[in-house]
């Protein structure tokens, strides 16, 4: 059978550059704006990708799987790649809660479902979410967000600010990769996130224009010297898709130059 990865986002920025990456079978993107999907297989497509594209909706769980469906009608769901979400900027907290939260576990729910055996589930969490700790007042909230109320108390510990929304929705993804370990496990399947710094995609280099003096601040403070590009995520993504980390599950992998190491300097000066 061949070899199916999909990737969410995979229209732009860091989904698009991580399908470049996958040769070895049919690569199906998916977003919500179909122009971009089209004009985003051409360019894989000429890259030697097979790729195919489904608008799909992640914060729809009905969505998601009419998305798995259409994968597995293709073959063997080896590689699902979660890039699709919202920043928190231009979003209310609670459709950032919506898209990064409840999406991420509509794709847990359909993966472990029709993920085959050797295949992998690679969330894409960030580096903001290593900034917010753990707490009982609301982990079990971010591992289940689907039941009743919680999208709406988490607005309320968030005070309704989005781009701490974005924080605690990473911090989620990590929680829920370490929660659904297991149960991956027992279909022969992994699941994994990573964690990104700031990676130059356009949206970042647009924020770079605007706000030149703290971007460089930024590059100055990490421990490499330079900011992220794509290509620096889409290799971490390639690895973990490999058989060579088949024994990598339940875990987050840090791909940020060691920013990480400087955020609580660079928080107190803000």
């Amino acid at each position: 059978m061949t070899n199916v990865h999909i990737i969410t986002g995979g229209s732009s920025g860091i989904g698009l550059e991580c399908a470049k990456r996958f040769k070895d079978g049919k690569v199906l993107i998916t977003g919500r704006t179909e122009a971009k999907l089209v004009s985003a297989c051409e360019e894989l497509k000429g890259l030697g990708v097979d790729a195919l594209y489904k608008t799909s909706d992640i914060s729809d769980q009905a969505s998601v799987d009419e998305l798995f469906a259409y994968g597995k009608s293709l073959g063997d769901i080896k590689t699902v790649l979660n890039s699709a979400g919202v920043s928190g900027v231009g979003a209310s907290a609670k459709k950032t809660f919506e898209i990064d939260l409840l999406g991420t576990l509509h794709l847990i729910e359909s993966a472990k479902k029709n993920i085959s055996p050797g295949g992998v589930l690679i969330l894409i969490s960030s580096m903001m979410g290593h900034t917010v700790l753990d707490n009982p007042a609301y982990d079990g909230l971010l591992v289940e967000p689907d039941a009743e109320g919680a999208i709406d108390k988490l607005v309320e510990i968030v005070e309704d600010k989005s781009d701490l929304a974005y924080n605690f929705s990473k911090k989620a993804v990590q929680l829920m990769v370490r929660k659904y370990a297991s149960d991956f496990g027992e279909v022969g399947a992994r699941i994994v996130s990573i964690s990104p710094g700031i990676i130059m995609t356009p949206m970042a280099r647009k924020a770079a224009e605007e706000h030149a003096e703290k971007m460089k601040a930024m590059e100055t403070v990490t421990p490499i010297k330079r900011l992220g590009e794509p290509e620096d995520i889409a290799k971490a993504v390639k690895f973990l898709a490999s058989d060579d980390a088949y024994f990598i599950t339940g875990t987050d992998l840090l791909v940020d130059g060691g920013l990480h190491l400087k955020l609580a300097e660079l928080m107190a000066r803000a």
